[in-house]
């Protein structure tokens, strides 16, 4: 019906729309039968049902996605794996007859450097690949790596979860305190720690304050308005810091037929992270959980990035068939979404630029507190030197606090550069994603 022709009575407009519908409806019915009945073909309905599956692809924000092809970091990794052409590839491809080409020697000289050229990825793959002859010169060095793995002490096959300090912003509600004591049920190594009042807690003296002892980061929990609304993620002991915006909190205990929490260590899923951005953001959860899960407890903690959305939830399964499993809610459930990533550690400066002195006397009693640790520390480090020059051996407490001591701790003054910052404007299309 043409705009020319309209119906002016509202009620015969309606019935002939509704005919029309109606009949288009009957036809597209008509059609799918028939298609369901062609698919049934033992001979070709197989292959009809593929070329229908094939094309009816639905479009959506995910499959239509837009790289942010600004930074190498949020790029997409395809077009960054995709090797550079050799010098010879060029050139056979502006000349294709290899007679006219002089120099043939230069040619495979080129591909040998190409070929010598160290490949991308584990070393494993390429000790994996690599010539035939090498083996039988590389057998006596193969020996004695295997003498030397031999001569040391075999892992016993459990390594301590890594500390995390979890703390929060000054005067939290209850409900923020609540859902800490969730975060700390999540990480094994979780320990929760009221951050006191005043002047000389900023998170740069305490991130540094939890290195000095040996915690391997530091999760801190801001609130706005009474609601949880932001995580700040520090690894220590010298960073990279990420700071998420917090949504859509709900506690173990108000999620209905929850299951109680068990000590054992989870089970850790990262799902949907294809960018270099979204690969350091799943590591730096990952070091948040001990590598080797404990099964028993049959807990699983699920970080699913969905359009840079990430989903957090925790779960127990149960498998009710040798195919199929069931699941129940532990809790606590929350959306985090990536606002920037900075290297190094939160900066504590002033207005000046100068290091802020800490007052009151509960914050000089802290400092004469740290002196004393440091002191003693200093005087239990001379001593297993001295025993070690009259023994001539190395302990291993040691040469785990040498290895410790090379992780350096940046100066409260230190303020490092963004690695990504999100911005309004960088959200130039609903299908431009970054992680």
């Amino acid at each position: 019906m043409g705009r020319d022709k309209k119906i002016q009575n509202a009620l015969k407009r309606s019935e002939i729309h509704r005919k029309q519908k109606r009949e288009k409806a009957q036809v597209k019915l008509k059609r799918r039968m028939e298609n369901k009945k062609e698919e049934l073909d033992k001979v070709s309905g197989k292959q009809k049902r593929e070329e229908r599956l094939s094309k009816n692809v639905p479009r959506t924000l995910d499959n239509t996605r837009v790289f942010d092809s600004s930074s190498y970091l949020t790029a997409d990794p395809r077009t960054l794996l995709q090797p550079k052409p050799s010098k010879s590839e060029v050139v056979k491809e502006s000349d294709p007859d290899p007679d006219s080409v002089d120099g043939s020697g230069d040619e495979d000289e080129d591909e040998d450097e190409d070929e010598e050229m160290p490949e991308a990825g584990p070393s494993s793959l390429r000790t994996a690949a690599a010539d035939p002859e090498d083996e039988g010169g590389n057998e006596e060095e193969e020996e004695e790596g295997e003498a030397s793995a031999s001569a040391q002490p075999a892992p016993t096959g459990f390594s301590p979860p890594p500390r995390i300090l979890i703390t929060t912003s000054a005067s939290p509600c209850k409900e923020t305190y609540a859902f800490c004591d969730d975060l700390k049920n999540v990480f094994p190594g979780g320990e929760l720690f009221k951050r006191p009042k005043g002047r000389g807690f900023e998170l740069g003296r305490i991130s540094r304050w939890a290195a000095k002892r040996k915690y391997n980061a530091m999760l801190v929990v801001n609130e706005d308005h009474k609601s949880a609304n932001a995580i700040t993620l520090i690894v220590l002991p010298a960073g990279p810091t990420a700071y998420f915006k917090l949504t859509s909190v709900q506690l173990g205990s108000q999620i209905f037929g929850h299951a109680k929490p068990s000590p054992h260590s989870p089970e850790l899923i990262l799902n949907n992270f294809t960018t270099i951005l979204g690969n350091s953001v799943g590591r730096l959860f990952a070091s948040l959980f001990p590598p080797q899960p404990q099964f028993r407890g049959r807990q699983v903690v699920t970080l699913h990035n969905q359009r840079d959305f990430l989903f957090f939830r925790r779960h127990r399964y149960m498998f009710a068939s040798p195919t199929s499993a069931k699941l129940q809610e532990i809790g606590p459930r929350f959306t985090l979404k990536l606002r920037w990533l900075r290297k190094g550690l939160p900066s504590v400066t002033a207005a000046d630029g100068s290091i802020p002195r800490p007052g009151g006397k509960e914050e000089m009693d802290h400092d004469d507190d740290f002196e004393d640790d440091v002191e003693q520390g200093e005087a239990q480090a001379e001593n297993e030197a001295m025993e070690e020059m009259v023994s001539g051996k190395t302990s291993t407490k040691s040469a785990s606090r040498q290895t410790s001591d090379a992780a350096r701790i940046p100066p409260l003054d230190e303020e490092q550069e963004y690695e990504w910052k999100w911005k309004p404007k960088m959200e130039v299309s609903r299908r431009t994603f970054f992680l």
